[in-house]
């Protein structure tokens, strides 16, 4: 096997796992908002015990805090990722066609983020990084989580009305 191919093959490699990568930072939310629904209809049941309210609220606290840790994982593998196949295309002349070169990393990201989408007012909503508006929905659902196990430490019987 020449270096060429070696370096192709390793290049398709990387290339691929980045894509995986990159799939798994949006499956996390999706989980783990299926998951917050399911406990937060447990905590905020007008039926509910008190102890049944604190356990899905500290639940659906660690539920965040996991979910933001794992969603930081596989988004820090696939910056990585993405760095080295910029870093990789770096070395070679880009293709004929006007596409900025190379096509990933930072310079992707630019010339991404510079192409109007085309969505009327709710293009203003791509000017906001991906990770970090999801990153901050799911913290607020922590957020939500402390406050209803605080309401059923302080002030249960608001929570049973």
């Amino acid at each position: 096997m020449k270096d060429t191919d070696l370096s192709r093959d390793t290049y398709a490699v990387v290339a691929a796992r980045r894509t995986q990568f990159d799939q798994l930072v949006w499956q996390v939310p999706v989980l783990s908002l299926t998951a917050q629904a399911f406990l937060f209809s447990i905590a905020l049941s007008g039926d509910a015990t008190r102890t049944a309210r604190a356990i899905a609220s500290v639940l659906s606290l660690l539920m965040t805090i996991l979910s933001l840790h794992l969603m930081a994982k596989h988004r820090q593998a696939e910056v990585a990722d993405s760095h080295w196949l910029e870093s990789y295309e770096s070395q070679f002349k880009p293709p004929a066609g006007g596409l900025p070169w190379p096509m990933h990393g930072p310079t992707w990201s630019r010339y991404r983020n510079s192409v109007d989408p085309k969505i009327g007012l709710l293009g203003v909503l791509s000017r906001f990084g991906g990770f970090q508006v999801w990153s901050w929905g799911l913290a607020i659902f922590g957020v939500a989580a402390v406050v209803v196990l605080l309401l059923t430490i302080i002030r249960p019987h608001i929570l049973s009305s």
